[in-house]
């Protein structure tokens, strides 16, 4: 459901690019600065110190005397408010902790971001001011840690089938039967956000309608089962949880009986962000280390840095680690903002970070060589590790669905305001000819988007393809909503191809606003950058000649990657992929089925 505050990607698919929401880039305060700092000094200097690595890989587990020792420095309660007993950071600022903690671990990284980003942060979001005083000041201190059970055996992507269920119990309270999978901290968790069907009354009928519920381990018919072994993130824990008639008060009821579905809808929207942040770190990473090897291993006579074919690899890592900071911080600033919708940008943040991660750790491993197939050395762990990135928290196949349709809810509206205008000519004819006029516009090419804000001259070729690009966008979605109507719901394909081209337009923008700071900032004077991520470059000559070439290198890579989207959108060979499908499955090949080659106007493809 699209919600009443403006959303920068979503106005995308109509075309416009909303400046106001793009810049200026945003930053958190000096003051926010200078504490998360000093408390990332103190944790960078623990973790190197007391934490191994490959020891937690080893034993499936992170030891609890680190546990007890982060929970004692504050770690659980960062992003919980202080009146509550936590810090009070900011979502950029807790984003910074939570990228430098997924770089030195992902396991502490993702018992940290179950607890906060998604564990407890629907108390802290929905909950009650009861709720909050009784769960947040335990959960800031890590003596109460949080889990977010919306998982079950058969329903994963897909939320609105949740099996489990609870029931009236006839005395104000709810019996709680069913069971939930992979739950992060499940192991240990001592208060548990879940969601069930609960039966609600809607126009004097009983309908089903998710429900959010808070429970705890001591609850009567509560199991856990044992701790699950995974590939990758292995010091983190993950377990089945079963509801076997748990009684659970109504005091216990999070937000309104019906309203679960949207809760957990916000509450995944955060933990996205955290989960774009932690993988932009971790191309940061893979950045780091493939150049520190790179350097230092000579192949005929010379440093393997010096072979075209390797500078490939680190350019390329290079130019993803910027822009995965930006958007991932860009982002963040959306949710700090408060006045934004960012449910379709916390997807795409996510989507493209963790695929950035996924390159960005092959190719550290192919520039490792055999050093990067074996455990004595560390790059074959962050290959298992960052395999999860594109899996939880929303996959990214259903993420670019979510992204695709929702996108397209408005031009879709749009069209169909036609459609009944054409049923009634006379009546709707100042609709039809404003709707005639935007289609000429957009095919004349003078249907661009205007931005309001000074392009500083040094991105200015950049910003006309990104309004250039727009436009393609808009038409994209006319073209296929007209070509498939309801039906464009089943043409994942095309969904997707549509997605991935909004998606490179707002994570392109997101690196272009940063930049744009940057040489803002440069030209007021200034010598640092700004706080607007947590790379913060010094602003002399040599250093933003650097910073304008990674920027001229990703905003390519992205117009190449959108032109391939934009040219895949005739489908050409859309039915036979379907037809090799239902071969190899030996089923019907699904809903999207066709039996007739459908091509596009050749043109739009081809251009």
């Amino acid at each position: 459901m699209a919600s009443d505050q403006p959303s920068f990607t979503r106005q995308l698919f109509s075309g416009t690019i909303d400046d106001s929401i793009l810049f200026p880039f945003p930053r958190i305060s000096e003051d926010e600065e200078q504490r998360v700092t000093a408390f990332l000094d103190e944790l960078r200097a623990y973790c190197e110190t007391h934490i191994d690595r490959a020891w937690i890989d080893e034993h499936e587990q992170i030891p609890q005397n680190v546990i007890d020792d982060l929970k004692r420095m504050g770690l659980f309660g960062i992003s919980l408010p202080r009146e509550y007993g936590g810090m009070g950071l900011s979502q950029s600022a807790y984003c910074r902790v939570f990228e430098f903690v997924t770089g030195y671990d992902v396991g502490l990284a993702i018992m940290l971001g179950v607890h906060l980003s998604i564990g407890i942060k629907g108390i802290q979001l929905a909950g009650s001011n009861a709720q909050k005083a009784l769960y947040l000041p335990k959960a800031a201190t890590g003596e109460w840690m949080a889990s977010f059970a919306l998982t079950e055996p058969g329903a994963g992507s897909d939320a609105a089938g949740i099996r489990t269920r609870a029931v009236p119990d006839g005395e104000g309270g709810w019996i709680l039967s069913g069971s939930k999978i992979w739950i992060g901290n499940g192991s240990f968790s001592e208060v548990i956000v879940t969601f069930a069907q609960t039966p609600v009354e809607r126009d004097g009928k009983t309908t089903d309608r998710v429900t959010a519920f808070i429970l705890r381990p001591d609850m009567p018919g509560y199991e856990r089962g044992p701790a699950l072994r995974k590939m990758g993130a292995r010091g983190s824990n993950q377990a089945e949880l079963y509801f076997k008639d748990v009684r659970v008060p109504a005091e216990n009821v999070l937000g309104e009986v019906g309203d679960g579905f949207k809760i957990a809808m916000r509450v995944l929207n955060s933990g996205r962000q955290g989960l774009s942040a932690g993988a932009g770190g971790g191309v940061k990473q893979c950045l780091r280390m493939a150049s520190e090897f790179s350097r230092t291993r000579e192949q005929f006579g010379e440093p393997i840095a010096k072979y075209e074919l390797i500078q490939g690899k680190i350019a390329a890592m290079a130019a993803d680690a910027y822009t995965a900071e930006s958007v991932a911080f860009f982002t963040t600033g959306l949710n700090d903002r408060g006045d934004v919708d960012y449910a379709l940008e916390s997807a795409a943040a996510k989507t493209w970070n963790s695929e950035a991660l996924d390159r960005a750790v092959d190719e550290l491993v192919q520039i490792a060589g055999g050093r990067g197939y074996v455990k004595d050395h560390p790059y074959e762990r962050l290959y298992r590790d960052a395999r999860i990135t594109r899996i939880f928290e929303g996959t990214n196949e259903i993420l670019r669905i979510f992204v695709g349709l929702s996108g397209m809810q408005e031009p879709g509206a749009q069209l169909k305001e036609v459609a009944a205008a054409l049923r009634e000519p006379i009546r709707q004819i100042g609709l039809l000819t404003d709707f005639a006029a935007d289609r000429v516009r957009l095919a004349l090419g003078r249907g661009e988007p205007e931005l309001a804000k000074q392009i500083h001259p040094r991105l200015q070729k950049h910003f006309d393809y990104l309004t250039e690009h727009t436009r393609d966008l808009r038409i994209a979605v006319d073209r296929a909503i007209r070509r498939h109507g309801r039906k464009i719901v089943e043409r994942q394909f095309v969904v997707a191809r549509i997605a991935d081209m909004a998606i490179e337009l707002y994570v392109r923008a997101a690196t272009l606003s940063r930049t744009q700071a940057l040489l803002e900032a440069r030209d007021a004077g200034e010598t640092i950058a700004p706080t607007l991520t947590p790379t913060r470059q010094s602003l002399d000559a040599e250093s933003v000649e650097q910073i304008l070439r990674v920027c001229d290198l990703a905003c390519q890579r992205s117009g190449l990657r959108f032109r391939a989207a934009r040219v895949q959108l005739n489908g050409e060979r859309d039915d036979l992929v379907r037809a090799v499908a239902q071969d190899a499955l030996g089923m019907d090949a699904g809903p999207g089925s066709s039996t007739t080659q459908e091509t596009e106007a050749p043109e739009f493809g081809k251009r």
